[in-house]
């Protein structure tokens, strides 16, 4: 038998449409109101170079990825990476111990796990911090040594920037009816000095930071029965540039180097149109993508994708070019199974290795990239 699961808060970490998406200009006027506080599967082919050797090298074949078993028993649930990408990082609840809370385990030491904090919340980018609710309070905590202040995110859940100076988080003005409630997009420093209310934003939410610090990436409907708009926007000059368009756009994520936006399309009634987009957000033609699946992206600008594949016997990991669309696969199923449960997995901060939740028998598993 599986040991018992906490309920527990989704972890917000660094690790899920009526018109077709286009490529509004650079950067538009904003459409958002000013507060009054603001903040002062193939390979591309490739052209042969003649050799000036007499005889070509033997091509060496390259060896099928490794898979390694990190923990027994049943334990584990959201694994994610430490920013070092030295640990795996899990919630879980060992019967020995009975303490509740984020565990570590070494890769290169699998099966003995450590405690790393009995907090469960959201990590600073470096992992020295963790923020979580208690009542109508927001708590930021050094692991460390347990020192802990308050942030005026008044309970609400927050995100840090890339760099860890500054926190973000938005008011709602309801739970209910979402395209038409008011959200209000907050920041301060992380200590909690500084805060201003930098946007409301109508029918729309807060999705995360850009990897600059600077700006943020934010959703808005700027006119009711519109659809929603996803871009970036900027507090200081309190401008925002519109990079998709269409309603339940999800999965938005931004590459590490800034360059490029995924998201999913979802329900618009055009098959055409639902999938997975490509944005390059300094400016260009989006791409849609043919495969359809769970993706992170790696630090090399390629965008690492799971294909959904209902039935199949294993899970196909597969590599897709950001520019071209085009596709090489990463993992043969076929000589590395995989067989991930419940899309719980998490890829490695240097893209080399990915560690899932294994439907087999429900423990972490660590498979290496070639």
């Amino acid at each position: 038998m599986g040991r018992g699961r906490p309920a527990l808060l989704v972890l917000a970490l660094g690790l899920v449409a009526c018109a077709a998406p286009t490529a509004p200009p650079p950067t538009t006027a904003a459409l958002i109101t000013p507060p009054p506080e603001t903040a002062a599967a193939v390979r591309p082919t490739a052209t042969r170079v003649p050799l000036t050797a007499t005889s070509e090298p033997t091509p060496t074949a390259t060896p099928a990825p490794t898979l390694i078993q990190l923990t027994t028993g049943e334990c584990c649930t959201q694994p994610f990476w430490s920013p070092d990408g030295a640990q795996v990082w899990f919630i879980d609840r060992p019967p020995d111990t009975g303490v509740t809370g984020v565990w570590a385990v070494d890769p290169a030491a699998p099966l003995t796990p450590s405690l790393v904090t009995e907090r469960v919340g959201a990590f600073s980018p470096d992992g020295t911090l963790i923020a979580y609710p208690v009542g109508d309070r927001t708590v930021v905590e050094r692991i460390a040594d347990g020192e802990m202040w308050d942030v005026p995110a008044a309970g609400r859940a927050i995100q840090f920037s890339p760099d860890g100076q500054w926190i973000a988080w938005q008011v709602a003005s309801g739970t209910e009816n979402f395209d038409r409630r008011l959200v209000e997009i907050w920041i301060s420093r992380l200590d909690g000095s500084e805060p201003a209310r930098v946007a409301q934003l109508f029918g729309g939410s807060l999705s995360g930071w850009m990897p600059d610090s600077q700006r943020l990436l934010i959703t808005q409907r700027n006119t009711p029965g519109l659809p929603t708009t996803l871009g970036v926007f900027d507090p200081v000059s309190n401008t925002f540039q519109g990079l998709a368009t269409g309603d339940f756009l999800r999965g938005i994520s931004v590459s590490t180097d800034g360059r490029w936006l995924a998201y999913t399309r979802q329900f618009s009634g055009d098959a055409e149109l639902d999938g997975i987009w490509i944005q390059p957000i300094e400016g260009g033609e989006p791409l849609r993508l043919t495969l359809y699946g769970a993706y992170r992206w790696r630090p090399d600008g390629r965008l690492l994708l799971l294909p959904l594949d209902p039935g199949a016997p294993a899970q196909r990991v597969v590599l897709v070019d950001a520019a071209t669309g085009q596709t090489e696969e990463a993992i043969d199923p076929n000589e590395t199974p995989l067989r991930i449960l419940g899309g719980d997995w998490a890829l490695s901060p240097d893209g080399r290795r990915i560690v899932f939740v294994n439907a087999v028998d429900r423990n972490l598993w660590l498979a290496s990239l070639p």
